[in-house]
């Protein structure tokens, strides 16, 4: 593996670690197909390949997934991931008629709940 450095201009928006620490680029291989499949499953997610590397990286390396898939079964992944995907979709076909009934802190409550759920889940249980 080969390493090059970047400063956080070079590297663009979200190039900073917490606590200011500068990402540097990483050199890993895979084959055309270990690659299509990773591009695959990091479109599906919203996501690019790299930020889909690095998240699933870091999740194995800490403990947050099993590195054999053993803490969630790809399956239920998936299952989450179109539920809160399902989920959006209405909560945006019904904000509007719950805004136009006076029912905008309800609404800000959910979405507040719901996007600390979802960090809880990407920062994984605490230990």
């Amino acid at each position: 593996m080969t390493e090059t450095t970047n400063n956080a201009t070079e590297a663009g928006p979200g190039s900073e670690e917490k606590g200011g620490a500068s990402r540097r680029a990483r050199s890993i291989r895979f084959s055309d197909s270990e690659w299509q499949t990773v591009e695959k499953a990091a479109a599906e997610r919203d996501m690019n390949a790299a930020a889909f590397v690095r998240h699933a990286a870091l999740g194995v390396a800490g403990g947050r997934y099993g590195a054999h898939g053993d803490a969630l079964p790809a399956h239920h992944a998936e299952l989450i991931e179109r539920i809160f995907r399902s989920t959006h979709i209405l909560a945006t076909l019904k904000r509007d008629e719950m805004v136009s009934q006076g029912r905008g802190e309800e609404l800000d409550r959910l979405v507040e709940a719901t996007r600390e759920f979802q960090k809880s889940i990407l920062e994984g249980p605490d230990d």
